[in-house]
């Protein structure tokens, strides 16, 4: 369990070749090209118009998975409504992993290639119909609405036209403003109100020579003139707007249930999605060699397992080509590739959530799985919930199988379940129930006896934070610094031994707080020891009273673990208090059975609830721990994650994983 040594591959062929080594690489499916430096007499290939056009067919890949997607709920819910003849298709599930597809039967989808993008051409006009439909059903309501205040009027709309001597209106006025029509009459004019709900509609007669004298009147009473002049009443043209929108909505039940159709290209839609974004890898990795008119020049990073592997396929190989695998330079930095087992491996994804670790560091994965276990049982400690977490967590990876790297985080939750039962047990936790209760035994209950989970969580955080500082001094001592590590790393042994052997000078003797002076006095040396290093002149002397300050933060770092304390104690608290509140209620029914059901149903809810909750919390606390107090004493990370050629897909995984195997190198 470390991160894997890398060595890498200095290739030069035929240019006329390059397109079959590289299909060769992603085939191994263990290398990653990397750029190569500027060669005298070699120059970059450019191809990113071709890397641009597959990305465009990406994104119409894209918009045809997004769309099925949306229009999914939509026609769910209208053959709900036996609207349209719909059968959803059986989705992936929420725990969904990668299809295992062999090389050869993943690059067939190439075949079909035009036949998806015209299908999916077929769609996007359908989409765009569906566009269409939607802003023309939004017209008709539009025209309803401005009908409205009209459909009391018998007349058709054309009839309210402009004389030779008298000037004919129509519109409508809100009907808070109704009143204020009276005065239309006051300069000579007439008017008809035609009563509807929010404004109606007005129609006003006056001489042209009283005309402007009403504007002032139009002004006051918010008077909108009326859209229409058709010869046609409202509730005519009503009628013709209902009867497009009836037509319109058959049409738009019609091509939604058309456009479900082609749910059956999906899969291979996902096939072509991981297929192209695999060619536009291939082509950067094109794009990052160098070449002349007819060789060109490439660099790929290896695992040290798969370096035998791929030397024996290139030397077999008929490919004209020269190459040779060679450790890495002083000066290079090759990505990052961690080897662990089916244990470990699941919590790389909390570690390089924070940041992938640099090469040349110690693999910091195996503490990670290690404490994050041990305090995620203790953060929920309850033994009945580590068994639902486990059952739960075990019963989708029996269903599912997920290869390495994927469900990490259903992995970790079976794993953190299994923690959760064993501290459960041992602080005599059930569902809340203590284990005094019912007759078990039991370490301790936190509940009863706070403090000594209290004390062993400073421990644990004591030990871990040790951890990481034994880790950096090794990695000091690997840099040739070994002063610098055992100093760092010793003077807090000191100093934590001494301040422990002072505290309890009376209850082991007196020769405790003498031994524990000496111890502290000793650390505090170290201490000051290690601030100097790295410092020149002056600030060697700063950095050495500095460095005591990190005392306070040594305590600090300390006293964040009693977060470990305060979610195991919540859990089991709030546990406690929903199994009291469901037997106060309970008891309240007066009809026993219903008593009972009332009860269980609060027991599912609230321990659902709890479980659930906390869960998440000793998700998020554990991280933190492992982020800042333990990541803190020794993690460089800034590291690149290793990408070989064929890792670069989404929705399936191509040929079935293999065992590395151990090599040499090629001289």
């Amino acid at each position: 369990m470390a991160i894997s040594n890398m060595r890498k591959l200095l290739l030069i062929g035929n240019v006329s070749e390059r397109n079959t080594l590289i299909r060769k690489l992603h085939k191994l499916g263990c290398a990653e090209v990397t750029a190569t430096p500027e060669i005298e007499k070699m120059h970059s290939t450019d191809i990113q118009q071709d890397i641009d056009e597959s990305k465009l067919k990406i994104a119409k890949l894209e918009f045809c998975l997004q769309t099925l997607k949306d229009f999914k709920v939509t026609a769910k819910k209208l053959a709900k409504d036996h609207k349209i003849d719909y059968i959803p298709a059986k989705g992936p599930g929420m725990f969904a992993t990668k299809t295992v597809i062999t090389f050869e039967n993943f690059e067939k989808i190439s075949e079909i290639e035009t036949d998806i993008f015209t299908q999916i051409n077929k769609l996007k006009e359908l989409k765009d119909e569906i566009v269409a439909l939607k802003a023309s059903a939004q017209k008709e309501r539009s025209v309803l609405s401005s009908l409205a205040p009209y459909m009391k009027m018998s007349s058709p709309f054309s009839k309210f036209a402009n004389t030779v001597n008298v000037d004919v209106l129509l519109g409508e006025v809100k009907n808070t403003n109704l009143s204020s029509l009276e005065k239309i009459i006051q300069v000579g004019g007439e008017y008809e109100i035609f009563d509807a709900e929010i404004s109606s509609g007005v129609a006003i007669i006056i001489g042209k020579e009283n005309k402007d004298a009403l504007q002032e009147i139009l002004n006051e009473v918010e008077f909108a003139q009326c859209p229409f002049d058709l010869d046609k009443t409202a509730a005519e043209i009503e009628k013709d707007c209902k009867s497009r929108l009836e037509e319109n909505e058959k049409r738009y039940f019609s091509v939604v249930e058309t456009i479900m159709t082609f749910e059956s290209i999906i899969d291979d839609v996902k096939r072509l999605y991981d297929y192209l974004n695999l060619e536009v890898a291939k082509l950067e990795s094109r794009n990052a060699t160098r070449e002349t008119q007819s060789a060109y020049y490439l660099e790929a990073w290896l695992p040290e397992s798969d370096a035998q592997r791929v030397n024996d396929e290139l030397e077999k190989s008929p490919l004209s080509l020269a190459f040779t695998i060679r450790e890495p330079l002083e000066s290079e930095t090759p990505p990052t590739l961690a080897i662990n087992n089916g244990v470990v491996a699941p919590y790389e994804s909390i570690t390089n959530m924070y940041s992938v670790p640099f090469y040349k560091e110690i693999d910091p994965n195996p503490g990670v799985a290690f404490f994050f276990f041990l305090m995620f049982g203790m953060m929920l400690s309850d033994a009945g919930y580590g068994l639902l977490l486990t059952l739960g967590a075990g019963i989708v990876l029996a269903i599912r199988k997920p290869p390495k790297g994927e469900l990490n985080l259903v992995k970790i939750i079976f794993m953190g379940g299994i923690s959760t039962l064993i501290w459960g047990f041992l602080f005599g936790s059930y569902f809340g129930v203590s284990a005094s209760d019912i007759g078990m035994w039991c370490w301790f209950n936190p509940i009863e006896d706070p403090m000594p989970l209290l004390v062993l969580s400073l421990a644990i955080g004591l030990v871990q934070m040790f951890v990481g500082m034994a880790i950096n001094m090794v990695a000091l001592i690997k840099a040739k610094q070994p002063l610098w590590g055992i100093s760092s790393a010793f003077s807090w042994y000191f100093l934590a031994l001494g301040i422990g052997g002072f505290a309890l000078a009376g209850k082991i003797g007196a020769w405790a707080k003498t031994l524990g002076i000496v111890l502290i006095i000793i650390g505090a040396a170290l201490l000051m020891l290690s601030g100097t290093f790295g410092k020149k002149g002056a600030k060697k002397v700063t950095g050495a009273f500095s460095s005591l300050y990190g005392i306070i933060n040594f305590f600090s770092d300390l006293m964040s673990y009693t977060r470990i304390f305060g979610l195991g104690l919540a859990t089991g608290v709030i546990a406690m208090v929903f199994n009291q509140i469901a037997e106060v209620i309970s008891g309240m029914v007066p009809v026993k059975f219903l008593g009972v059901i009332v009860s269980i149903i609060i027991y599912i809810i609230g321990h659902t609830f709890n479980v659930a909750i906390n869960a998440l919390g000793a998700y998020v606390h554990n991280s933190r721990l492992q982020f800042v107090e333990y990541f803190g004493k020794f993690y460089t990370g800034g590291g690149e994650l290793f990408e070989p050629l064929g890792s670069q897909t989404k929705y399936y995984v191509i040929g079935v994983p293999t065992e590395p195997k151990k090599s040499k190198d090629k001289a």
